[in-house]
């Protein structure tokens, strides 16, 4: 007897190696496109950890691999700043000195990555663009997407 085996998710954990989910992703659409064709792999990850390997997204629309990512953007790694705070900051001189090393730049376009390889891209801030982005990505298997999700920048993980 033949047990024929396809992991369903794939977590680097709460303490996993940042930036791993777009390899993941991508290993996981080449063995979905020969075993399970009609689905669709979805990559969910933060802003920060798509900084690590955000450049897979090439790879990606290179082979047309059937990949929606979310990236849950806070502006930075666990917290970051909104626009209007990133501004006051810059008042007090340079960004090197003035802005906390954990800020990343305020409402990044990432999607405008996918965008640029000829991947869809879409840039959400409400729960009702957040789903009409994810059922016109899932409607279409065939073109990857990423869904830029903008959430609170000062939000932290709940206590576990």
């Amino acid at each position: 007897m033949q047990l024929h085996v396809l992991a369903l998710r794939l977590d680097a954990g709460t303490f996993g190696t940042m930036g791993v989910g777009l390899g993941f992703a991508i290993a996981a659409a080449l063995v979905a496109r020969d075993r399970m064709p009609e689905k669709r792999i979805v990559c969910i990850e933060g802003d920060s950890a798509f900084g690590f390997s955000g450049m897979e997204v090439e790879t990606i629309c290179r082979y047309n691999l059937p990949i929606l990512i979310i990236v849950v953007n806070n502006n930075g790694i666990y917290t970051g700043l909104d626009a209007g705070s990133w501004k006051e900051m810059l008042q007090y001189g340079d960004p090197v000195t003035s802005v906390p090393p954990v800020s990343l730049l305020p409402n990044a376009h990432y999607e405008e990555i996918m965008s640029a390889f000829g991947g869809k891209g879409y840039f959400v801030n409400t729960p009702e663009e957040l789903q009409n982005a994810v059922k016109a990505s899932l409607a279409d298997k065939r073109t990857p997407s990423l869904i830029n999700v903008m959430i609170d920048p000062q939000s932290e993980r709940k206590k576990q």
